[in-house]
């Protein structure tokens, strides 16, 4: 065998164990934080808005959606760990991916790596950290690349005040003092009026109002018909004189006066 066979079935053997050797060892994972900039941030207060990679039921409403990704597209996600301070204060640590907590997340491992997370509206990103399946990656930490704010809850304190106008009745005295249902729905205080009570007249009917007008014409009606009643007897009367004159002129002058007393 030539020395020059001998040459290429070295250098062959060098390059098979070379790409053996390549081909065996697996990337280690690396660690790396979160772009300094992101920290301590709402979802509301961060500049860019976008509920991409956002499940479509999990939007808005009263939750928060927070979208990381990993520069340099030379490496991807394996897992994350998120520090928050919710709205009363408290620091809540949210592992990525973690089917067991409450907190919906996901990993995207098409395109770009990205990672997602929902939590209650109005909580703030304070920190985090991203184990990466790369140590050679160009990257030196991961970003927040946008947000979908929602809005936070408010339950109201004051109790409401309204009636509604078909479900409630207000009572109120009446003249005889039982209560009286009011239609309209509101509170009401009706007062009594006062009543005065009419004089009674011969032939009405006594408690009513009295009518001023009605007896001055009842009045007049009466006087004259009295005076017409009266002149009517004078002029029967005169009627009667006449007559007995025309028939005993003797009588109609009275008796003649006695020997007496002429």
């Amino acid at each position: 065998m030539s020395a020059r066979t001998l040459a290429r079935g070295a250098a062959s053997a060098a390059a098979l164990a070379a790409l053996l050797l390549s081909g065996g060892t697996a990337a280690a994972s690396i660690t790396l934080p979160l772009h300094a900039a992101h920290r301590n941030t709402t979802a509301a207060g961060f500049s860019t808005h976008s509920c991409d990679q956002i499940p479509d039921a999990l939007r808005g409403g009263g939750s928060d959606g927070w979208v990381f990704v990993l520069p340099a597209n030379d490496a991807d996600f394996v897992s994350l760990s998120l520090k928050f301070r919710d709205t009363g204060g408290t620091e809540v640590t949210i592992a990525v991916p973690n089917a067991a907590d409450s907190y919906p997340d996901g990993i995207a491992t098409n395109g770009t790596s990205k990672a997602w997370v929902v939590v209650p509206a109005g909580w703030t990103l304070l920190d985090g950290t991203a184990v990466v399946d790369n140590d050679k990656t160009k990257a030196d930490d991961f970003n927040l690349t946008h947000t979908c704010p929602g809005t936070p809850g408010t339950p109201s304190t004051s109790p409401s005040t309204s009636t509604s106008p078909s479900g409630s009745t207000s009572a109120s005295p009446d003249e005889s003092g039982s209560p009286s249902s009011s239609p309209s729905g509101s509170v009401e205080a009706s007062v009594p009026p006062t009543v005065t009570p009419a004089p009674s007249t011969p032939g009405g009917g006594g408690g009513s109002l009295p009518v001023t007008g009605v007896a001055i014409t009842g009045t007049v009606v009466t006087g004259g018909a009295l005076v017409a009643a009266g002149a009517a007897l004078l002029a029967v009367r005169r009627r009667r004189m006449r007559l007995a004159f025309v028939a005993d002129p003797d009588a109609a002058s009275g008796p003649e006066p006695e020997a007496g007393e002429r």
